[in-house]
């Protein structure tokens, strides 16, 4: 063998035994593991020795059974979501809960501002645009969508017409003198016309606005299968397009042939969407704000790594669908059983006694008043339902425990009984979920909704270091009805007795008007209908009886009554 020979061949290494390897030319050997066992003799083939692996076991969540039976594609997932809220109780009285408990009345409160008439005039405009727009019934439906879907695309569109220009600026005619300068390419002697913006642009405009400007339009939620949504990393921007549904593509084409009806409908749409319908593209969304209608994403979810939301009925689903199995299964066995299986028979019976038997049995089958006579005694047996019905008492416990710890709620809450007591502790964390999410709705509201509105309407100051600040009210809203109100009642009094309260707060504990029960006081005022009317009456009396004993012989006939030694009061004397 030549050195050539040992270059070209694969050297292995094998033990001495001592602890040192020394170097082996030839192919390497095979390495046999602990699970795989010599089978050493003539087996197969002439006597050469065999292998036999055994696999091992491999386990994955995500390839069971019951999970690939579980929805995969988003929209199947928005599927369930919205049929479990429609058919479970469970579910829909927690959704329900989850939007309504922490979305009570909503307050608008004047902002912190060194021109004070100008918080005044900003709130005042965004509290009669929230009363025109219906902002808690919005709010209501966002959060809800948030907790069925997990994530909610909220349009809001502002359809106020533009602001002319001849409001800002005049048209002025000017004669060209000498051509130089950006008059370089006109004529001397040519008269041109230019817009010069108004010495009072600002007032002209804040007048114009406040008589045309409406705020946004309209606040929707859009349907979550009509958006397409592109998040990217290191960005918190996003690409929305709105995917035209079938409805509004049939009304374009409509329109198109020469309906009447469909041009009517479709001249009332944006041109944009028109036009991007008819292109066959998506309509483009914006998501600034400050530009006009925008789409604003808000999404239930804690990582900022996740592209989409999460749904409370997300880790629920394996329950859900279990507990729609057993309903399903006992529904067939119902179903099956609900004419009763009937088992009549007598001992000793011969062929034509049975068939005797059985025509009776079917004559009173169709006649209720029809007697079964015979010689003999005759057994009547039914078996129905109840006989084969599962008992499934244990496996529904069990699937409402996972359901409360999911559903974030307790048992007191979703049926409706219990005491404050007992679920203090769940109530308090549920307090503390609710006031974050409260955080979240009001940030948007101010940040995303206020804050333009103001902005365009020139609520707008500077401060201390000369940067313009706008002037955006606040969002707040009334307590959470999760505590016992006998206990709230009493620290809140506390608080007012102390002057660190106002009275409005007390009465929107009993959900009572503060503005109608201060008209109400003013009114029933000096009246008999005031509280203290009788603190008036019982001093009138008083006053009245020390004059009548004064100016009468009152006193002495009481004495005299009384068998009394009375006598008038000299000068000097300081007996009363």
């Amino acid at each position: 063998m030549t050195e050539k020979d040992l270059e070209a061949k694969p050297v292995a290494k094998v033990s001495n035994g001592d602890g040192k390897t020394k170097a082996k030319a030839g192919k390497p050997g095979k390495v046999v593991t602990s699970s795989m066992r010599s089978k050493i003799g003539s087996v197969g083939l002439g006597g050469a020795n065999t292998f036999q692996g055994s696999g091992g076991n491999f386990y994955s969540p995500e390839l069971s059974t019951d999970f690939l039976e579980l929805p995969q594609s988003l929209h199947e997932q928005w599927n369930y979501y919205r049929f479990f809220y429609r058919s479970e109780p469970f579910v829909g009285q927690a959704v329900d809960l989850h939007t309504e408990l922490p979305l009570s009345k909503v307050r608008i409160g004047i902002p912190r501002a060194q021109n004070r008439e100008l918080a005044i005039a900003a709130t005042r405009f965004c509290t009669k645009w929230a009363k025109r727009i219906g902002l808690l019934h919005r709010l209501i439906a966002i959060v809800h969508d948030r907790n069925l879907i997990g994530e909610v695309f909220i349009w809001s569109e502002d359809t106020n017409p533009d602001m002319p220009k001849n409001v800002t600026h005049e048209i002025k005619r000017v004669l060209v003198t000498e051509a130089v300068g950006e008059w370089a390419d006109r004529k001397v002697g040519e008269v041109i016309e230019e817009e010069v913006e108004r010495p009072d642009a600002a007032e002209r405009a804040a007048k114009w606005l406040r008589k045309n400007y409406k705020g946004w339009t309209s606040i929707r939620c859009l349907p979550p299968e009509q958006v397409r949504m592109e998040s990217f990393n290191f960005t918190e921007e996003r690409i929305f397009e709105l995917i035209p549904d079938s409805k509004t593509k049939a009304a374009i084409e409509r329109a198109n042939a020469g309906d009447p009806e469909a041009q009517r409908v479709v001249k009332s749409m944006p041109p944009d969407v028109v036009e991007a319908v008819q292109s066959g593209r998506n309509i483009a969304l914006n998501t600034d704000p400050y530009a006009g209608s925008f789409v604003y994403y808000m999404a239930n979810r804690k990582s900022d790594y996740e592209p989409r939301g999460r749904s409370i009925l997300e880790r629920c689903m394996r329950a859900l669908v279990y507990r729609d199995k057993l309903r399903q299964a006992q529904t067939s066995i119902a179903s099956r059983h609900m004419t009763p299986i009937r088992i009549v028979y007598g001992e000793d019976l011969s062929i034509n006694d049975v068939e005797a038997l059985r025509e009776q049995v079917d004559l009173a089958l169709q006649d209720p008043d029809y007697s079964i006579i015979a010689n003999f005694q005759v057994n009547w047996e039914e078996m129905g339902a109840d006989q084969r019905l599962l008992d499934l008492g244990t496996e529904y416990d069990l699937t409402n425990q996972q359901l409360y710890a999911g559903l974030g709620l307790t048992e007191g809450l979703l049926t409706g009984e219990g005491a404050y007591s007992g679920d203090r502790v769940n109530l308090e964390a549920i307090n503390t979920r609710y006031m974050l999410l409260r955080e979240q709705i009001q940030d948007f509201v101010e940040e995303q909704i206020f804050k333009p509105m103001c902005a365009r309407m020139g609520f707008i100051e500077e401060d201390e270091d000369g940067e313009e600040v706008v002037i955006v009210p606040t969002l707040t809203f009334t307590r959470l009805a999760l505590r016992d109100n006998r206990d709230t009642f009493d620290a809140l009094y506390n608080l007012y007795t102390k002057g660190s309260l106002d009275i409005d707060t007390i009465l929107e504990l009993f959900n009572l008007d503060p503005v109608t029960v201060r008209e109400k006081v003013e009114k029933d005022l000096f009246t008999v209908n005031d509280p203290t009317f009788n603190e008036v009456i019982r001093g009138i009396y008083g006053d009245a009886g020390g004059k009548i004993a004064e100016n009468t012989d009152v006193v002495q006939k009481i004495a005299k009554h009384l068998n009394l030694k009375w006598s008038p009061p000299q000068e000097g004397d300081n007996r009363y």
